[in-house]
């Protein structure tokens, strides 16, 4: 039988997106968000404006592990999953950069191995060459890529109406 277990993706990215939620506004306000012309977090040290980009996202992947379990398309999640676990060793990454406590590394250095074995027993369930490897993963970064690139363009613009 095939390793089915779709939904802990949503589980683990909400988990860690709370971490990011709870510390970032009081983080920002005593470090330097900035890593060269990047800001991180979008710059936004407001809880209720992050929780609206990270509760977009949430459903996102809510309506892409829904749709994979309905119509058995494991591949969706997996799409889904490799974005998330380059976000997790960004996380470590930043750390390496800031040489301190970055929001969210504590989660992603525990969901790192989760999230490993997760895609390892899901790409159990799939027969796909490399080229089809290669498009599905290209496919979940640039899909979830747009779509951060739309959240941190519309979360500053939420300030100036919330």
């Amino acid at each position: 039988m095939a390793f089915q277990s779709f939904w802990l993706l949503p589980l683990l990215f909400m988990w860690h997106d709370f971490e990011e939620l709870v510390v970032v506004p009081t983080w920002l306000k005593n470090h330097d968000p900035h890593i060269g012309r990047r800001t991180l977090f979008g710059g936004v040290a407001r809880a209720d404006i992050l929780a609206v980009g990270i509760w977009e996202e949430f459903w996102l992947l809510l309506l892409i592990v829904a749709g994979a379990y309905w119509w058995h398309l494991p591949v969706l999640v997996m799409a889904a999953s490799f974005p998330y676990l380059g976000h997790l060793v960004l996380h470590l990454v930043f750390v390496v950069i800031k040489h301190s406590y970055v929001p969210g590394v504590v989660t992603a250095v525990i969901e790192l191995p989760l999230m490993s074995w997760y895609v390892m027993k899901l790409s159990e369930s799939l027969s796909l060459n490399w080229v089809a490897w290669l498009a599905m993963i290209v496919s979940g970064f640039g899909f979830f890529g747009g779509n951060l690139v739309l959240i941190h363009w519309g979360m500053p613009r939420l300030k100036l109406i919330m």
